[in-house]
């Protein structure tokens, strides 16, 4: 049996590949789980800097497998929560991942796959990529898209887009800022292991501080609390040996041991 998911690590770099092309790159129950298990495994695996999350065939993600959301009404409540969570689960285990990602968006993306590209920190999408929250236009709702949705393009447009579900291009998506960059896909790879390439040159432990803070932080009032927040998290950090071994390289005018 052909696995769901295909994995590599190389220089640093781990890909996630959704392996499904004949259902889109769909998911169901067994194939979230397996996205979470492996996440799980990249976040502790200290040779990973970088998580690409790509995929097989002319398309992304068309999100939840209809064939398996299908088989609910014959369901009980706990068994039909089960698999919400597994799909929401997923997405929530690349968001949280403890490095930076990036979603490699060489086809169709709609409906929850728009959900696990935006759980990434950086998406690069070619330019026949397409994209829509096609959910409602098939009587469903689009929830494991719903919070990076509204991070990634506000509560007003997240709703506009939700509501229509029309199927729209890369360079919308670059406009409302769904995507990061808009290549030619014959440059879609060679983009992705150069931003991967970049994000390498940061230095972990800081790199994972940020996406904690960011996350903290934004459910904050900007007040005192915020600042103290951080001037606890800035002075500890130039203690740690990533921030003597940073600032020492640059004195010296050498690359710090994690970009060498």
């Amino acid at each position: 049996m052909t696995s769901s998911i295909l994995t590599k690590v190389e220089g640093g770099v781990a890909t996630l590949t959704l392996n499904r092309p004949k259902e889109m790159n769909s998911f169901d129950g067994d194939t979230a789980r397996v996205i979470i298990d492996t996440i799980e495994a990249f976040a502790a695996d200290e040779a990973v800097r970088v998580l690409v999350v790509a995929s097989e065939g002319p398309a992304f993600s068309a999100g939840g497998d209809f064939n398996w959301v299908l088989t609910w009404p014959e369901l009980d409540a706990i068994t039909r929560r089960v698999g919400a969570d597994a799909m929401m689960g997923a997405v929530q285990a690349v968001y949280d991942f403890p490095k930076p990602s990036i979603a490699r968006v060489q086809g169709a993306a709609v409906g929850g796959g728009v959900g696990l590209m935006l759980a990434c920190d950086f998406a690069v999408a070619a330019s026949t990529a397409r994209f829509g929250l096609t959910s409602a236009r098939n009587g469903l709702l689009a929830g494991i898209a719903i919070p990076v949705l509204i991070q990634a393009v506000g509560p007003r447009k997240a709703r506009q887009l939700l509501m229509h579900g029309g199927i729209f291009d890369a360079a919308t998506a670059l406009r409302i800022g769904l995507v990061d960059q808009v290549v030619d896909a014959s440059a879609l790879d060679a983009t992705v292991a150069e931003l991967a390439g970049e994000l390498k040159r940061s230095a972990p432990s800081v790199q994972t501080l940020i996406k904690q803070l960011i996350t903290e932080v934004d459910g904050m009032t900007h007040d005192a609390r915020v600042a103290d927040l951080i001037g606890e998290h800035v002075a500890a950090q130039c203690t740690t040996v990533e921030a003597i071994e940073g600032m020492s390289a640059f004195l010296n005018k050498r690359k710090p041991r994690w970009a060498a």
